[in-house]
């Protein structure tokens, strides 16, 4: 073996995954996939914007959620021939961001909507209608946030629930929490990396989703307003949680 076998190999492995992923990878293949693919895109010739190491990571990272994993079955983007590809799609999103610098996807974008329009009162006199009691909600939240890792209530206190229109990073709040690379596995498990478009499509296989089911939530369009109603409720029991959170 030469000296580039090894890594014309992960090159290889590399443009397989990109090419597989619409049909689906399991966790190790994901994992995998990652490792592989950031050393390659931290190479990449950026805007001096990114010239700094951890601005630059925190560039790679967010690419890689919101352009290779959370639009994995969505996406148009045509089969990769070369790795080398990869160089240039990292560049325009870039020059996206430095354009229109984007917090990204979060919960599912019709609930995002829903629940910052109306008032906490209105929320609850509407889960009240549908059955739902705001005060046991209010309880099964409080047990829900007690049970995560101190990494999901950071993104979930500073990212999906944060309050202002400029929400911390993911990557940034993962680097910062001591999250092991693998975060973004985490996140789209607890349900707060989603694609556009995605609304409820296996939402309830989250932990957020699985925490809206267990409070009588359907995930369904016809449930938009009241699922959004428990999601404001979550956030503000998030941003009232005690326990020390990085």
């Amino acid at each position: 073996m030469n000296k580039n076998d090894g890594f014309d190999y992960g090159n290889a492995r590399i443009v397989e995954y990109w090419n597989r992923r619409r049909q689906g990878l399991d966790k190790k293949e994901w994992e995998d996939f990652y490792r592989l693919i950031m050393p390659v895109l931290m190479r990449t010739r950026l805007p001096s914007d990114y010239n700094d190491d951890r601005k630059r990571l925190e560039l790679v990272n967010d690419f890689f959620q919101d352009k290779v994993l959370v639009n994995a079955a969505t996406s148009t983007a045509g089969a990769l021939q070369n790795v080398h590809a990869l160089h240039s799609y990292l560049k325009n999103y870039a020059l996206q961001c430095l354009r229109s610098p984007d917090p990204g996807p979060q919960f599912p974008e019709e609930v995002e909507d829903l629940a910052a329009a109306d008032t906490p009162v209105a929320h609850a006199r509407l889960l009240d209608e549908a059955g739902i009691d705001p005060l046991a909600v209010m309880h099964s939240a409080d047990r829900f946030v007690e049970a995560l890792e101190p990494g999901e209530v950071a993104l979930l206190r500073s990212h999906s629930c944060a309050e202002g229109d400029k929400p911390e990073p993911m990557s940034a709040i993962a680097t910062r929490s001591g999250m092991p690379t693998t975060w973004f596995s985490r996140a789209k498990a607890l349900g707060v990396t989603r694609s556009k478009g995605e609304t409820y499509r296996g939402y309830e296989r989250t932990k957020i989703g699985r925490w809206l089911v267990s409070n009588g939530a359907q995930l369904h369009p016809d449930w938009r307003e009241e699922v959004a109603a428990l999601i404001l409720l979550l956030c503000q029991r998030v941003r009232m949680h005690r326990r020390e959170a990085p």
